[in-house]
């Protein structure tokens, strides 16, 4: 049924390619082979099954663009990894052999190098040697973290025939991973090592996603399914952030709005920083930055908040990167119990440094006195033009509410260093500059 209905939806929003990612425990190769045909036989051609000619699976290759794989579904499964002519004399002798790890080094001398599909020599079991060295409370720490997603059984051929440019491995650094330099292997970390990896190493996770595709996905002890703050992976690059879609919660908001944009075909296109070669890009000192933007929000009035007669206010965060500067404002409550029009009289809040517009965005929230949730809007900075606007609230699913709406004046100019603003106000407004200038002199001479 799962896959009937993805086949009937996939591309009725847009041609953009599905990826399906896999996580199988079907222990079995009579029934994964029973499952490789479901996807086939429902799936048919739009089902990817080869690399494309001209990208195909070696080191150095870059990946297709989502264009090339128009009204494509890849599939992201366990792969059988190759097996050596020694490993298959052993077996038909019987021998018993050691089970080989996914991802095998590559050789650097181009002649020696082992491409997908080609016959690697036998490897020792990385894994087990590192999970050897830890005690028993770490194991299962460290599985109780990645959930069900470690208890994944093994990929057997037919699976495996169906996976190509989206083949998981086990991550080992990035140095390993720039040195193989395969851009059809993707990891997946929890929230946590990936947290780790990007406040340790914020540079190379980013160089990482300009080669490859990284998946985040919630640690295993979310047992309310609650989920956490996709932005920081999104500030390094990352491309598959997974997030429990059954909460409603702030990051899930985020995510819907982030990508409500763009027409909601599922894809953002990431700022040049995070994929031309030649740049670098460090989420927590972005001093070099093109493009820097400040914002003011007045929020004016609202517009049938509430059926009840009470009083309300309104907050308002940016969301973006950490050398953003103040992050969120609150109004006061309103002075009387008018929630049909109520109206705010306070000055502007102002956002002085958006680093990276691309990043942000700003989240509106109305509230009844006593901390009722109204609706809300989370609108990408780089989505609104500067003026008058009429923001219509959301539910907390992110859907459109039929009459509850915010009249604010939003503003967004060229960031300015307080050095130069004086210099700034003259060159663009002489006139109001000059004007100002005689109101201090008089008032200097009274």
């Amino acid at each position: 049924d799962a896959i009937e209905a993805i086949a009937e939806s996939a591309f009725k929003t847009s041609l953009y390619p599905v990826i399906l990612s896999f996580e199988n425990h079907v222990d079995s190769p009579k029934q994964q082979a029973k499952m490789a045909e479901y996807c086939r036989t429902v799936f048919g051609d739009r089902l990817l099954t080869e690399p494309l000619e001209k990208y195909p699976l070696k080191p150095g290759v870059p990946l297709p663009s989502p264009k090339d794989l128009l009204g494509k579904i890849l599939i992201k499964n366990k792969k059988k990894p190759a097996v050596s002519g020694k490993r298959q004399n052993s077996l038909k002798k019987g021998k018993n052999v050691e089970p080989e790890v996914m991802e095998q080094p590559v050789p650097m001398d181009a002649e020696d190098t082992v491409w997908a599909g080609d016959v690697a020599e036998e490897e020792p079991e990385e894994e087990d040697e590192h999970l050897g060295n830890l005690d028993e409370e770490e194991i299962k720490k460290m599985q109780s973290d990645e959930g069900t997603a470690g208890l994944e059984v093994t990929a057997y051929e037919e699976m495996s025939s169906l996976v190509n440019y989206i083949q998981p491995i086990k991550f080992d650094s990035f140095e390993v991973s720039a040195q193989k330099n395969r851009s059809y292997v993707i990891s997946s970390f929890t929230e946590l090592k990936a947290y780790d990896l990007l406040t340790k190493f914020p540079m190379q996770f980013v160089e990482y996603n300009k080669r490859q595709m990284s998946r985040i996905y919630p640690k295993g002890t979310r047992m309310d399914s609650s989920n956490y703050m996709p932005q920081m992976f999104w500030n390094v690059g990352c491309q598959m952030v997974a997030l429990n879609f059954q909460t409603m919660d702030v990051p899930m908001q985020q995510n819907m709005a982030l990508f409500e944009f763009n027409g909601q075909c599922g894809y953002l296109l990431k700022h040049e920083f995070m994929r031309r070669p030649d740049k670098q890009f460090d989420p927590f000192s972005v001093d070099r930055i093109d493009v820097v933007v400040a914002s003011t929000l007045s929020i004016l009035s609202g517009q049938f908040l509430s059926d009840r007669s009470v009083k309300t206010y309104v907050e308002v965060e940016l969301f973006g990167l950490p050398r953003d500067t103040k992050r969120k404002y609150r109004t006061k409550l309103t002075s009387t119990a008018n929630s049909i029009n109520p109206v705010w009289k306070e000055e502007a809040f102002v956002f002085e440094k958006i680093v990276m517009p691309e990043l942000a965005s700003l989240k509106i929230v109305a509230w009844e006195e006593g901390g009722k949730f109204i609706g809300h809007r989370v609108i990408p900075i780089i989505a609104v033009h500067s003026g008058y606007h009429h923001v219509c609230l959301r539910s907390e699913s992110n859907m459109p509410l039929t009459m509850p709406s915010l009249f604010v004046y939003l503003e967004i100019k060229d960031y300015v260093p307080d050095a130069w603003a004086d210099l700034t106000i003259a060159l663009s407004n002489p006139i109001k500059f000059f004007s100002l200038q005689d109101k201090k002199s008089v008032k200097l001479k009274d």
